[in-house]
């Protein structure tokens, strides 16, 4: 049996490759050694992660913190060949990038070579001054890997440093679990896998046209995340028997609003709005769902907690590291329960999100917040453009346009639902829930090449 090494940065990828179907089904036909920075053995059983014999939980810490903070700022302040996209221009408007006088000052002193230095060019140069690793090394001997897998191309470090020490050690990689928007939102933090497993041709045609990617070194597999979405089990609740779970009236439509980070201030300005519009009657009485980012504040919004028919939850569950750092992971019943809140909720609004992909496999309406000054901006990103421009969302633009894109969909949900299948075609493309057994499946060709 031949073996793999899965490199899993954080928790945010354990949801889609460890809490899913995708590590029992790649453990069936390889021996899987999983690289994280938080899971060990201990910390597998008591997270009760899969147990298996083809599965090795190795707890490994990133080796050059600080390699990778020097190139990221280099990465930011001497590259250029992205600046035309959208999703660049908006960061370099950001509090991000402004109030940071390191990143400020690299890009104006790297100004004049910014042209030739691309993002492929300082990879080179990590490669070079990448110390040797005797832990990767040791790996390499015990477990002669056939393959590395990522979940991103490099963007996270601890990604980025295995990527890089893996090509040195003439190991091919293959990064399997990028998201939409990675190629363009992440692009100059791209430290290249030899192949990628993507979720649909859009994200082929960005790999190739932005990054010079082979077509031939490109998969399409489907969205593993979204496989629940597509499969049935008996023991489903029905939408009375799940809102009932959340203290919501089943009698009443349920208006689903999904949150994003903390660092966005404008969110309860919203959540208090559409609390107005329906105590002021300008909307139906219907239930509010707010299910609020793992990285939101939760505890911010502890004054509507106690309003009728008004819903509060935290994504996710919470996991305390050692450390007394706290993360927060999706389980595979957390997975359901986002399943079961976008198919029996009626409306969705969100900013800018993933969660719009996800309404329009329920083929529910999507309202998206934009009246926002510069946040504004994140409709124009390359990724999301196109949900604008097909008419699967309706942005609000003012006040008046809230309670009119509610009212309007309340009456008629079926509103621009043929834009929505439209996204679900192209983003989703595969709806039979097995998007992790052909991301799996590619691994197999990628091994016989």
């Amino acid at each position: 049996m031949k073996t793999i090494f899965l490199v899993i940065p954080h928790f945010v990828f354990t949801s889609d490759l460890l809490r899913t179907k995708y590590i029992g089904y790649l453990s069936q036909k390889y021996r899987v050694v999983i690289i994280t920075p938080m899971i060990g053995d201990g910390e597998a059983l008591a997270g009760k992660y899969l147990q298996s014999p083809n599965v090795i939980y190795l707890k490994r810490q990133l080796e050059n913190p600080r390699l990778w903070q020097w190139f990221k700022l280099l990465r930011i302040g001497l590259v250029n060949q992205f600046d035309h996209l959208v999703s660049v221009q908006q960061f370099y408007q950001s509090p991000n990038y402004k109030n940071n006088w390191p990143r400020r000052l690299a890009r104006f002193l790297g100004r004049p070579w910014s042209s030739f230095v691309s993002v492929d060019f300082l990879t080179k140069v990590e490669l070079t001054l990448l110390p040797r690793s005797v832990s990767f090394e040791q790996y390499v001997k015990d477990y002669q890997p056939s393959l590395v897998v990522t979940a991103t191309p490099g963007f996270d470090p601890f990604e980025a440093e295995l990527i890089l020490l893996s090509q040195r050690a003439k190991i091919p990689t293959v990064a399997v679990n990028f998201t939409w928007d990675n190629l363009t939102t992440n692009c100059k933090h791209i430290r290249k896998t030899d192949y990628l497993i993507s979720w649909n041709e859009t994200m082929v045609e960005e790999a190739v046209s932005l990054h010079n990617y082979s077509r031939e070194k490109i998969m399409v597999s489907g969205v593993i995340r979204f496989d629940p979405y597509f499969t049935s089990a008996p023991d489903e609740p029905t939408r009375d028997e799940f809102l009932l779970s959340k203290k919501l009236n089943p009698d009443h439509q349920t208006l689903l609003h999904t949150t994003v980070t903390k660092a966005y201030p404008f969110q309860k300005k919203y959540i208090r709005d559409l609390i107005t519009l329906r105590e002021n009657g300008r909307i139906p009485y219907v239930n509010l769902f707010f299910r609020t980012h793992p990285l939101d504040d939760f505890e911010n919004y502890s004054e509507f907690f106690s309003l009728r028919d008004v819903y509060f939850e935290k994504a996710g569950r919470e996991i305390v590291l050692p450390s007394g750092r706290k993360r927060i992971e999706m389980g595979y019943s957390d997975l359901l329960n986002l399943k079961y809140t976008l198919k029996y909720t009626d409306i969705n609004i969100n900013y800018a999100s993933t969660i719009s992909i996800e309404a329009c496999i329920f083929d529910k309406p999507i309202t998206n917040i934009g009246y926002l000054g510069r946040y504004a901006q994140a409709y124009g990103f390359e990724h999301y453009a196109p949900l604008c421009k097909v008419g699967a969302v309706r942005v609000v633009k003012d006040d008046s346009d809230l309670p009119k894109f509610i009212n309007d969909y309340l009456t008629n949900p079926t509103l621009d639902h043929e834009a929505r299948q439209e996204i679900v075609g192209k983003y989703v493309k595969f709806t039979d829930g097995l998007s992790y057994k052909r991301s799996v499946d590619c691994l197999d060709e990628i091994i016989k090449v």
